[in-house]
């Protein structure tokens, strides 16, 4: 009969240091040139009337600076896709 062959396992840990996600997605202090001129994002949303909370959800969805300080609004919602019966 074969010997059977018991397998080890290295289980520690390896620690990745990150950069955190608010500084390069949608910190307020991030200076952004739009026409030439440079301010701080939370400056641009405050000039162009814009909450810095909708600012900062559309970067958090993938949204360049640009479009993120757009004024417009968003023709569809987080939820409009959605239906109850297909």
């Amino acid at each position: 009969m074969a010997a059977m062959h018991n397998p080890t396992f290295d289980l520690s840990a390896v620690y990745v240091p990150r950069t955190p996600h608010r500084d390069t997605t949608c910190a307020g202090s991030t200076p952004i040139t739009l026409d030439g001129i440079t301010l701080p994002a939370i400056q641009w949303a405050a000039r162009l009337e814009l909450k810095w909370n909708t600012v900062k959800m559309r970067r958090l969805r993938g949204e360049t600076w640009a479009q993120a300080l757009s004024p417009e609004r968003r023709r569809t919602t987080f939820m409009s896709n959605w239906r109850l019966h297909p």
